[in-house]
């Protein structure tokens, strides 16, 4: 069986780490040969997935938000045995959800007896080429940074920690 894939896309959002892990969103959009997903009569809806790297979270990866990366990897799926009440939980979270309050009518049930299964799929990067680092204050290096987990990056960045401009980061073993 075969699991390998290659996104190209935008990071549209901050990373976040949990454990040892550094998960983005990246938004990619479809080539011209596949089905469209319509926004609206001129522009085509993009695609959102969730990009884990491994050992990430030891701070020598640097992804930011508009960064346009090409992602090789493979696909993961997990599953969530979710409450109610932890559901609710994670959405007040949200600023405009600080207040939410939630009754269950019609059953004798508490929100930590209300149960849900979810599956949540998702890309666990490789390797990760930066196309364009989308920094107004960016160096055009050509090195190539290479880091695996647990080990020290190969790159010539500056004091602030920049991924290069074109350069590719291999995450794993070597």
């Amino acid at each position: 069986m075969i699991n390998d894939i290659i996104l190209e896309g935008i990071v549209v959002r901050d990373p976040w780490k949990y454990m040892d892990d550094l998960f983005f969103r990246l938004v990619t959009y479809r080539d011209s040969d596949l089905p469209a997903k319509k926004l609206d009569l001129e522009r085509d809806a993009g695609d959102y997935i969730n990009i884990r790297v491994n050992g990430g979270a030891n701070g020598l990866i640097h992804i930011r938000r508009g960064m346009r990366l090409r992602v090789h990897g493979f696909l993961q799926s997990r599953d969530f045995h979710e409450s109610l009440e932890e559901f609710i939980n994670k959405a007040r979270k949200s600023k405009n959800c600080t207040d939410l309050a939630v009754d269950i009518k019609a059953c004798d049930l508490k929100h930590n007896q209300v149960f849900i299964d979810r599956n949540v799929v998702e890309a666990v990067a490789r390797r990760i080429i930066v196309l364009d680092a989308a920094a107004a204050n960016e160096k055009k290096a050509g090195s190539i940074e290479r880091v695996s987990p647990g080990k020290h990056a190969e790159a010539e960045n500056d004091s602030s920690e920049m991924v290069p401009a074109s350069g590719e980061i291999d995450t794993t073993a070597e």
